[in-house]
């Protein structure tokens, strides 16, 4: 049965469907928040380090005499004696600890500053990491045990982890949680949009993937409220809210049904047949012609077992009879190795080559790993500048909480801004423009920080960097659209798997970013803004795909090629 026909049948932007699909977009703050909630709860406030006074002077004034200067530094401590009228001056590194002015981060409270700073950007790589692992374990299992199964007891954990995290007084095992936390909210959230997106027919995903866009645009604001609101108490408090946000997602298991599409793929009829009589009675349709056809489908697909199991035998005498008869006429073949004509009932190689695709194909053929580099890197600058601009908003000039803010919601319009580009002017000229513009914008941004440190030249390199974010969010819609479209079928998945890889590889390096701003604050706009115009000049050589066929072969591919070099020439 076609699943697509059911569902216009339905009426495919029913109540019912809607109704999960908007409960859906419910559970995405808790995805969004995993990485980039790292920059509220692990920014270092103003500190200085920590002398006691009885040890200055048991060391340096035993006599009482109070002649001596102690001159507290972030990371040091300068100590000048005066006696008998010589100055004697000391640096000491902070070994008694530091002094904190503001609410407890992780920062302060696992000193995670000096020369520990890095630890604190580590464990947002390890979150990322994560992801990684999440996104390679789960999807598989959510194709075996079903979508909904893999949501709900993902969310379940996902809630535990972060309530843990709240908890938690070890660095050690926050650093195991935020990993944690990372991989199972992939697991949440790609089990997510796969029964988003199985619950509406082809037509129809374009403007799913739309809506998505938008409420996790909205999901990443949501953060900065947060923190904002929770601003002047602990860090925990703030990882215990995101976790009581999500814990609606623990009755995902009654609200959410099972994938339609899913249950038809797996044969389990009855549950389809009770998910479409629910449907039909929440949109108030008439489902006895679907339901007969269901029936018909039931009948064959038992009949069909039943057919099977009676000539399992007779198969089985069949397969070895034919398997002497292949062994056969392969060496009869093997005779005519040196004839260029086919024979009848010969075996066509090219055919199984294409047929038995793997990732080592993408290597092999020199348009195919050309344009696969040039994709790998689009995907590592975007998944780098991307995360590394939140992760930098407590560098920026002006407000943190405003900064996030504002990075968040320059997303919805570029998501509108290419749906209006997309088909119009084509997947490539699209995404050349969002680089630029994010190119451009970004070195600007870095070039006016270095140049001036009036308030004006602040403002604008901080709205010049708003409108980077702006480029880099869509040209991340637009080479997600453009990636699957320039492989062959049987190495579609691997190469978006591939890519996706780069970003978040790109993604374990970003915390860094805020590292470096805190250090040199137009660096990391020199380094994104360098990428970006890289990666603009170097999608010149990419095929435009808008308008074209999926390739299912590598000849298909290879034609492409041709198309693209004549076209070229002329």
């Amino acid at each position: 049965m076609d699943v697509d026909e059911i569902l216009r049948s339905l009426n495919k932007y029913g109540r019912y469907q809607m109704f999960q699909l908007v409960y859906n977009f419910f559970c995405l703050p808790i995805l969004t928040y995993p990485v980039v909630i790292y920059v509220f709860i692990g920014y270092v406030p103003d500190f200085k380090c920590r002398v006691p006074t009885e040890y200055i002077n048991k060391n340096y004034d035993p006599e009482g005499i109070q002649n001596v200067t102690v001159t507290q530094h972030q990371c040091d401590v300068i100590i000048e004696s005066n006696r008998s009228g010589d100055v004697i001056q000391k640096t000491l590194p902070c070994n008694h600890g530091y002094e904190y002015f503001g609410p407890e981060t992780t920062a302060s409270e696992w000193n995670l500053v000096c020369g520990s700073e890095s630890l604190g950007s580590m464990t947002t790589t390890v979150a990322v990491i994560g992801q990684l692992v999440g996104s390679g374990v789960f999807p598989s299992l959510a194709d075996k045990y079903g979508r909904l199964v893999v949501t709900y007891t993902n969310a379940i954990a996902l809630v535990i982890c972060y309530i843990l995290v709240a908890i938690v007084p070890w660095f050690s095992v926050f650093v195991i949680l935020r990993f944690l936390l990372g991989a199972f909210g992939q697991g949440v959230g790609l089990s997510l949009a796969t029964l988003a997106l199985e619950l509406f027919p082809a037509e129809s995903r374009g403007f799913v993937v739309f809506l998505g866009s938008i409420c996790w645009s909205l999901s990443i604001c949501s953060i900065s409220l947060v923190g904002f609101l929770l601003r002047h108490v602990s860090w925990r408090y703030t990882m215990l809210t995101a976790g009581l946000i999500g814990v609606h997602t623990l009755a995902s298991r009654w609200i959410l049904q099972e994938s339609p599409r899913w249950l038809m793929a797996n044969g389990r009829y009855d549950d389809v047949r009770e998910w479409i009589k629910q449907a039909a009675k929440w949109n108030k349709k008439d489902i006895s012609n679907i339901l007969v056809d269901l029936d018909l489908v039931t009948a064959r697909s038992e009949l069909q077992v039943i057919v099977n199991t009676e000539h399992s035998d007779d198969e089985n005498e069949a397969r070895e009879k034919n398997s002497k008869e292949t062994e056969e006429g392969a060496r009869l073949v093997g005779d005519r190795t040196d004839s260029k004509d086919v024979q009848p009932g010969s075996l066509d190689k090219t055919l199984v080559q294409e047929e038995s695709l793997s990732v080592l194909d993408i290597f092999r053929h020199r348009h195919i790993l050309l344009t696969s580099l040039i994709v790998w890197i689009v995907w590592f600058v975007n998944g780098l500048t991307y995360y590394g601009l939140f992760l930098t908003s407590g560098t920026m000039t002006g407000n943190m909480y405003l900064n996030f803010f504002l990075n968040g919601v320059v997303e919805i319009p570029s998501i509108f801004f290419y749906m209006f580009t997309i088909n119009r002017y084509g997947r490539k000229i699209t995404c050349v423009i969002f680089h630029a513009i994010a190119g451009v914008c970004l070195c600007a941004s870095a070039v006016l920080l270095y140049l001036g440190d009036s308030s004006v030249m602040e403002a604008l390199a901080l709205a010049l960097s708003f409108a980077g974010k702006f480029g880099i969010s869509g040209s991340f819609a637009t080479i997600f659209l453009y990636t699957p479209e320039i492989y062959p079928t049987n190495l579609r998945a691997i190469g978006m798997g591939l890519a996706s890889l780069a970003s978040r590889i790109a993604a374990m390096i970003s915390p860094y970013a805020g590292l470096l701003g805190t250090y040199i604050q137009w660096g990391p706009g020199v380094v994104f803004g360098t990428l970006s115009v890289l990666v603009t000049i170097l999608f010149l050589w990419l095929p435009e795909t808008t308008g074209k066929e999926l390739p299912n072969t590598l000849e298909d591919v290879k034609h492409f090629y041709v198309i693209k070099q004549n076209k070229n020439k002329s």
